[in-house]
């Protein structure tokens, strides 16, 4: 979370270049740190999935923080503690994570959803807003697996999840070149650009529509295939021009850090001898 977060220019989200008006650098840094106990505990195995993305969120609220920061990261990045906790291959046993969830950990979701303030696309049924849904989860016996597969089709994260993380590895291995071409900064600015170029954001399709979060990705897509540095320098323009638009994409932000998580395990980015 610390590396996406301080990665500039990074089109449309908060990095060390920029704040937003009521969301701060700061606060980012302080959710990324203050988070850190229940990715121990998720790598212990000492609480279930749900439990720890609710301790997670609830942290910030220790420092004062009263706006949705990681909640999407932290959504992605503490199945992944869990499964690197356990060894052996990562992406199975990030599968297995996930297919271990139960009823409880979807309740706890929604508790952590709820502290968190995110913004999500409105859905008909069990809808994270809706006061009555962990009642019916529980009555219906719902894994929070089985949530996220329903919200797979209109957000990112969810997806990553009825996926078993598939997109998140594809970009660890696109971060692994780029930080290997170009350094770190400028190889996961590039990587986000181009993660944000193949597919809508869906943090931008809640709050502007689909067509509007097509239209951004585009835009991205636009300042792809110059050389490093003129494509950095537009896309700091970009940053500006989204910024001012109040486009933001954040689901986007949300997969790198889950990327940048299994290379830094996998010794991609960051080789053990480095520390």
């Amino acid at each position: 979370m610390l590396i996406e977060l301080s990665t500039s220019p990074k089109p449309g989200n908060v990095d060390r270049s920029h704040d937003f008006e009521e969301v701060k650098f700061h606060h980012f840094l302080i959710s990324a740190v203050s988070a850190y106990p229940a990715f121990r505990d998720a790598a212990l195995g000492l609480l279930p999935t749900g439990a720890l993305i609710r301790r997670a969120v609830g942290s910030w609220r220790g420092w004062g923080l009263s706006q949705n920061t990681h909640f999407g990261s932290l959504t992605l990045l503490i199945p992944l503690a869990a499964a690197a906790g356990r060894g052996g291959d990562l992406r199975g046993s990030v599968a297995e994570v996930l297919e271990e969830t139960t009823a409880e950990d979807a309740v706890e979701f929604y508790a952590a959803f709820e502290i968190a303030g995110a913004r999500v696309a409105e859905v008909a049924d069990l809808s994270l807003k809706d006061p009555a849904s962990p009642d019916k989860i529980r009555s219906e016996g719902k894994t929070l697996l089985e949530l996220m597969r329903l919200s797979s089709a209109h957000d990112l994260v969810a997806r990553e999840w009825s996926m078993g993380f598939e997109r998140s590895f594809h970009l660890a291995r696109l971060l692994a070149e780029r930080v290997g071409e170009l350094g770190l900064n400028d190889g996961v600015a590039i990587t986000y650009l181009e993660a944000l170029a193949a597919v809508p954001d869906s943090l931008v399709a809640s709050k502007f529509g689909l067509e509007r979060a097509k239209e951004a990705s585009e835009r991205a897509r636009a300042i792809l295939g110059f050389e490093v540095e003129e494509t950095l320098r537009l896309a700091e323009e970009l940053d500006r021009m989204f910024v001012e638009e109040d486009i933001n994409p954040g689901s986007t932000a949300d997969l790198m850090a889950a990327a940048l998580f299994i290379a830094l395990m996998e010794g991609a980015i960051f080789g053990r001898d480095e520390g």
